[in-house]
């Protein structure tokens, strides 16, 4: 009876076991059941059919080398193949993805149980010897996407149970997100140092996104995130397809941008000089994400959320450090940039004409923030002559100002929702809307007309559930405010588990012409809560999950599947020494079946 039952467990197993752990789910995979290996001396053939050009990257055991003087400019190439280094720099991400990192998945199987295939088998079976990397026009695009993403993230990819790879793609982004979908195929053999395998061969996948935009928003200004904290975030977004970092470089409570026109606005207002990124470090961080496929752009939140300006130039800042605080701000401390002021319209002139144009030379994008402006700052019911339209009309002109600068320099402006909706301003028609409220206010965006990202605080806000960041100033007799009294409730609680994430739907209740205007939407990682020390726990895996639905359009009913592809994902980013948070406890992933109810 034992052997019997041991003999269901495995057979149970086996016909269950998910085929691909890949993560985001491509949208088209057909697969078979043999047995493909791979060893270090794979090689890499670019081909770019729009120009021409083919070239091999041979790497070696102990080094790289170029092949034949293959990389090298062939005759006719005059001018430098960007795209060409980008795939050969994915390629050698993906050879240490697989050989170094040396995934080897025992944890998603039972105890003693063989998954494996046999070692001795690899000498004479079929082994990837080459990847074939075409660039050319895509006309795989899947059509319910079509003018909602770039076809230059479209990629088709292919490995033959005889061992043949090669991926198709219109651009280097896409030929980028290819080679990481082909790295996360392949796990490494317990008995080998060398050799890797798939047994899922053939492969065909076509695969595209939904949307444009796939973001993280990240909040360096709260606490101090370190450059090196970014590029950390970039390898991981990396593998999950994001093709967007939008870094939050200002705010009330610390400036950490070093401006050079303007060298007092972080040397003052960072909180430590340790803390400061210089130009070489925000363009390391740019030029990094590049190479990775994302696009890293800033923004500077104006006219809130400024008070760390007054720490150098006080003139500036209307209602600095003003007391109560909750009353003139949604955080401390409070001040915003004061209105009708000549020196405000010249300090944002410096600011943006030094930081925009360096922007500018990896980014299309620039954000302009505009949220939480608080109107008590400028007197609104405690002077009779002060109203909310002469507020909107000082408002208007300084936005007016930082939108001509960002046009100038070729920047597409991003601003949160509440300078249309609140405020009532008028933007630039190409102006893309950042909500976070509320789908509500998605709906309201896209009634007036313009590009929107989505990303709402009901279920993509990674900081909620940490508790709160203020204590009560009267212990013994607490305010009304939830929060600083006992149960001590949690800032924006619940905590958004990362089903709760999966579960979020942005397109819910959308007409296909309202969602023509969807750009995409981003997952924020808000750092009241949150230092370099715990960024990683907090970001991931919770974030992927976003990822994979900003790949795929909408989230799915979350099943065993979702969970075991997210672990696995998971296991990935830990051997990059990524501290990825606990996605499941290990006995049901060695015991699939067992923890479902």
């Amino acid at each position: 009876m034992a052997s019997l039952w041991g003999f269901c467990l495995v057979h149970f197993f086996l016909c269950t076991l998910p085929v691909t752990a890949l993560w985001p789910q491509p949208r088209n995979l057909t697969h078979g059941a043999s047995t493909v290996w791979i060893s270090p001396s794979v090689q890499l053939r670019f081909v770019d059919e729009r120009s021409a050009l083919s070239h091999v990257w041979r790497p070696l055991r102990d080094g790289i080398q170029y092949f034949l003087g293959g990389l090298l400019p062939s005759q006719g190439e005059k001018k430098h193949n960007a795209e060409r280094d980008d795939v050969v720099a994915a390629f050698e991400r993906a050879r240490e993805f697989i050989f170094n990192h040396r995934f080897v998945p025992r944890k998603f199987y039972p105890r003693n149980f063989t998954f494996e295939p046999g070692i001795d088998e690899s000498e004479n079976a079929p082994h990837v010897k080459t990847l074939i990397v075409t660039l050319t026009p895509l006309k795989c695009a899947i059509a319910e996407n079509r003018g909602r993403a770039s076809s230059d993230e479209a990629y088709q990819l292919w490995i033959s149970e005889s061992g043949n790879a090669s991926i198709t793609a219109s651009g280097s982004r896409g030929a980028i997100y290819g080679i990481d979908t082909f790295a996360q195929l392949f796990y490494a053999h317990s008995l080998s140092v060398t050799e890797g395998y798939l047994s899922i061969a053939p492969v065909h996948i076509v695969d595209s996104p939904a949307f444009d935009h796939r973001g993280v928003n990240l909040d360096i200004s709260r606490n101090w995130i370190a450059p090196t904290d970014a590029i950390r975030v970039l390898e991981a977004m990396a593998h999950c397809k994001f093709n967007k970092l939008h870094l939050h470089a200002s705010d009330a409570q610390s400036w950490p941008l070093d401006i050079p026109s303007l060298p007092g606005l972080a040397a003052k207002g960072a909180y430590d000089s340790s803390q400061i990124w210089s130009p070489e470090d925000l363009r390391w961080v740019q030029r990094h994400g590049r190479l990775r496929g994302i696009e890293v752009y800033l923004e500077i939140d104006i006219p809130g959320h400024t008070t760390s300006v007054a720490a150098s130039q006080p003139e500036l800042i209307a209602s600095a450090y003003r007391e109560p605080w909750i009353t003139y701000a949604a955080e401390p401390p409070a001040g915003q940039l004061t209105l009708g002021s000549a020196d405000v319209m010249a300090f944002l002139k410096t600011l943006l004409n030094d930081l925009v144009p360096r922007n500018a030379e990896v980014s299309s994008h620039f954000h302009l923030g505009g949220d939480e402006v608080n109107a008590h700052v400028y007197g609104l019911g405690s002077d009779s002559s002060v109203t909310k339209d002469k507020i909107r009309a000082q408002v208007q002109k300084i936005m007016d100002q930082a939108f001509a600068i960002a046009s100038k320099y070729k920047q597409t402006t991003i601003v949160w929702e509440e300078l249309l909706l609140e405020w009532n301003l008028t933007l630039p028609s190409n102006t893309i809307i950042q909500t976070w409220r509320s789908n509500e206010a998605l709906a309201q965006v896209l009634a007036r007309g313009h590009r929107v990202l989505f990303g709402a605080s009901t279920h993509w806000y990674l900081d909620c559930g940490h508790g709160a960041w203020f204590d009560p100033a009267t212990p013994e007799r607490p305010g009304p405010d939830p929060r600083a009294s006992p149960p001590y409730m949690d800032q924006c609680a619940p905590y958004k588990n990362w089903r709760t994430i999966y579960s979020y739907n942005p397109l819910e209740g959308l007409s296909p012409k309202q969602r023509h205007l969807i750009a995409g939407g981003e997952v924020h990682m808000w750092t009241e809560m949150t230092d370099a020390v715990t960024l990683d726990g907090m970001l991931w895996p919770r974030a992927a999950v976003a990822a994979e639905i900003l790949w795929t359009g909408t989230g799915t009913p979350v099943s065993e599947d979702t969970t075991r592809r997210l672990a696995e994902l998971r296991e990935r980013l830990v051997l990059e020494g990524v501290k990825a948070g606990v996605v499941q406890m290990e006995w049901c992933l060695r015991n699939k079946g067992g923890c479902t109810v």
